[in-house]
């Protein structure tokens, strides 16, 4: 993972998932190497393979999931059971990244949109019963509110992807955009470009749109393909970076400079 050879980490991930040396109650193990098999295959455009995958996973809102949290409780950070809390609800083992991405790829699996659009609602009411729960401490709070904003950008990218464009953006409209994410705000304005909002996506980020991917990608939007590719060089100039030099060929695709693209 470290040197960003994806493929190869699924590969190992489901030598050690099927090996007889694991553990089959290991569940952390299981779990974390699921989670890397899966991310791994879509990163390594593979999310046919994946999507078909996470379906062993069935229904992960079902009981079988959850479990007494009088015995052992989860971080809510990480999604990892840690003993020694009591609570007077069941917790859910899977950890929450695997959760919200076995919703997309179980959507695609099973070929149906309404899947993921229904699993990501029930994911962000789970995230506001635990904002609103008696005795959450502060940095737990954060940690759901994080998770909630997470998944209304995912809502609104399912939405695009099933090219539903106008429920796209009243859903964006209503997203509260926080102050100080920068991360969340730059997911919002690509989303916003995705559906040619351009004058939504330079409000979301304002200053700090004016450095950095989002000039180039809103030249690309509005068709300025020549500016943009300027724009794409000197982002390379400062420190190469695999995706800024490919979008500077689609650039040069557009501009006929082809031999420049090869």
């Amino acid at each position: 993972l470290a040197e960003g050879h994806f493929l190869l980490a699924a590969y190992l991930s489901g030598v050690i998932l099927t090996s007889p040396l694991l553990s089959p109650t290991d569940f952390k193990v299981i779990f974390a190497l699921f989670y890397t098999r899966l991310a791994c295959l879509e990163l390594s455009g593979n999310t046919i393979l994946a999507a078909q995958e996470s379906k062993a996973l069935e229904d992960l809102t079902s009981a079988f999931y959850y479990v007494s949290s009088d015995l052992e409780a989860t971080d809510t950070r990480t999604g990892d059971m840690k003993g020694g809390i009591h609570a007077d609800y069941p917790r859910h083992i899977v950890p929450w990244p695997l959760r919200v991405l076995a919703v997309r790829l179980q959507s695609i699996g099973f070929g149906d949109s309404r899947r993921g659009i229904s699993g990501l609602y029930e994911l962000g009411l789970e995230a506001r019963r635990e904002i609103m729960r008696p005795g959450i401490s502060h940095e737990e709070r954060t940690v759901w509110r994080e998770r909630l904003a997470d998944l209304g950008l995912r809502r609104v990218n399912a939405l695009i992807e099933m090219g539903d464009f106008d429920t796209a953006k009243r859903s964006l409209s209503n997203l509260r955009a926080s102050d100080v994410d920068e991360k969340q705000k730059m997911r919002k304005a690509l989303l916003l470009l995705a559906i040619v909002d351009i004058d939504a996506a330079r409000q979301t980020v304002g200053e700090s749109g004016k450095s950095g991917i989002f000039t180039p990608l809103v030249s690309m939007a509005e068709g300025r393909y020549t500016d943009a590719a300027g724009e794409w060089r000197t982002l390379l100039e400062k420190s190469y970076d695999a995706l800024a030099a490919q979008n500077l060929a689609v650039c040069l695709m557009y501009t006929g400079d082809l031999n420049e693209v090869r």
